[in-house]
């Protein structure tokens, strides 16, 4: 079967893609029959359709897995495992990043977690985008409704700066990845690949990007495309991002990566393109497509990709968010919201949160997603209040964040004033009194982007960048383990049924069998 082709089938009819027949290899990398790939890549249609495809299969990777309670992959990475909240239905996954060592005398199994221990999908997108970069730059001039030149670019820039968002994401979780960044016109007989160095494959995330940027453009043409096509925007925040992971891997021994930092965030607030909201239009920001929005997962109801009842917004509400839902699989972990929230007049308590001055803590509710007033949910049959999804994107970089990231940056390098105005910057937007850091900047910023990006899947990858996972509240990392690069999943065992090149990463070896 041509697995390709199932791509755009469903691509075209603006579905999730549901899981292809499989493709014998490591990777999966699709098959591509040659009569077919001869009549499809032909004209600027084609192009869009490719690269819809291609925003499909990443929209696929990051809302999947979702066997346990609905716990998306995106916020089983970046929320959970983050201490946000204190019981979430998911066991293994609460037992695989416990902090102490003891993994070190127990096996294991994790049957479980096998499917968010698999980059099977991840590798979708990067064969997609190597798909697309080797086959729109053959597509004729005369072949295109538009100006050919920008036109091509453009989808280019996209397959580039997708290939570098999956490889940064890929990244953060399992450290080495094969990387592969050629076209292979015969996959189903390609060579298993080993994985390569994280430092390499970032360094190839940053030669991507600084393609994409001299291809793409800062503006998207129809005001549905807003940060959920990449642009020259979302480019800047995903190298200002990859630097500082950079800096992280290498202990800050590069001076240049805090600086690319800086200059990357620089360039985004001089472009004039995004803003912060006021506080008031916190239920719009994560509804999505807003000028604060750099590059978000499209999951609205108007374009049939809402989140339902098997999806992480929906799963950590109830009523009265969604009238008739009683209970949550989710509760917050109150004891890290009262020690990071210490500003009474802080507006996020109220605009992320919902209930919190009940008693019992079940009822505490994140509702930034949903809106504190319910602002984004969506009734499938709105008379009897039944068939409630919730109307708001995935998102994924944002100027807030970007803005703290930098924040953080300064701090590195020493530069506390810089550090502290960035901070501020988001502080007075939610109304909360400017800090002087309490004598340590950095820590400031870690809290900052933990009260700000609360439960956006941003807060385990700052505890291990900034190496708080050894303090913060939950399971406190030792030292053995944090250096030992235990953080990091271990690799699908599934992956290596047909590679005898792979190797497990290093703290999970007798761990994993």
């Amino acid at each position: 079967m041509n697995c390709l082709k199932n791509i755009f089938t469903v691509a075209v009819a603006g579905m999730l893609l549901s899981p292809f027949v499989s493709c014998k290899k490591l990777l999966e990398q699709q098959p591509i029959n040659s009569p077919y790939n001869s009549v499809f890549w032909q004209n600027q249609r084609d192009a869009e359709q490719g690269i819809a495809g291609n925003y499909a299969l990443l929209r696929n990777a990051l809302t999947t897995n979702t066997a346990f309670g609905g716990y998306m992959s995106n916020f089983a990475y970046g929320s959970l495992p983050a201490y946000e909240f204190s019981v979430f239905n998911q066991y293994d996954l609460s037992f695989l990043v416990n902090g102490g060592n003891s993994m070190a005398t127990a096996d294991f199994l994790g049957d479980y977690l096998d499917p968010l221990a698999d980059w099977t999908p991840y590798y979708k997108i990067i064969t997609q985008s190597n798909i697309i970069l080797y086959n729109v730059p053959k597509i004729p001039d005369n072949q295109f409704t538009e100006t050919p030149t920008p036109t091509r670019n453009r989808f280019l820039g996209e397959a580039l700066f997708l290939r570098a968002y999956t490889y940064f994401y890929m990244t953060r979780i399992w450290g080495d990845v094969p990387l592969i960044n050629q076209y292979d016109a015969d996959p189903a007989h390609a060579k298993n690949v080993p994985r390569t160095n994280e430092k390499m494959v970032l360094d190839s995330c940053v030669n991507d990007l600084k393609q994409a940027i001299n291809l793409l453009p800062w503006t998207n043409k129809k005001g549905a495309e807003v940060a959920v096509r990449a642009n020259k925007g979302a480019a800047y925040a995903l190298l200002a991002h990859i630097y500082m992971w950079q800096n992280f891997l290498t202990k800050g021994s590069n001076p240049a990566y805090l600086s690319n930092a800086i200059a990357a965030v620089d360039t985004l607030e001089s472009s004039g393109q995004y803003q912060l909201l006021p506080a008031t239009n916190y239920p719009s920001i994560f509804h999505g497509k807003t000028s604060e929005g750099i590059f978000e997962l499209n999951m609205q109801v108007s374009t049939i990709e809402q989140q339902t009842e098997d999806g992480y917004y929906y799963n950590i509400l109830q009523d009265p968010l969604i009238i008739k839902k009683s209970g949550s699989p989710a509760i917050l972990n109150t004891d890290l919201m009262n020690d990071i929230y210490d500003d009474s007049t802080d507006l996020r308590l109220n605009y992320f949160f919902y209930g919190l001055k009940e008693t019992n803590i079940t009822k505490h509710i994140l509702c930034k997603f949903a809106g504190p007033n319910a602002q984004n949910i969506y009734y499938k049959n709105p008379g009897n209040n039944t068939g409630a999804a919730v109307d708001a994107n995935i998102i994924l970089l944002r100027y807030a964040d970007l803005i703290l990231l930098r924040a953080e940056a300064y701090a590195d390098q020493g530069n506390a004033g810089a550090a502290l105005s960035d901070i501020n910057k988001v502080r007075r937007r939610a109304g909360a009194a400017d800090t002087d850091g309490n004598g340590d900047v950095k820590y400031e910023v870690f809290r900052e982007r933990s009260r700000e990006l609360y439960g956006e899947g941003q807060r385990w990858y700052d505890l291990v960048r900034t190496g708080y996972l050894k303090t913060e509240s939950g399971g406190k990392f030792t030292d053995t383990r944090y250096n030992a690069e235990g953080w990091k999943w271990p690799v699908a065992r599934k992956l290596f049924l047909n590679n005898t090149v792979l190797t497990q990463n290093s703290y999970w070896l007798g761990k994993v069998k």
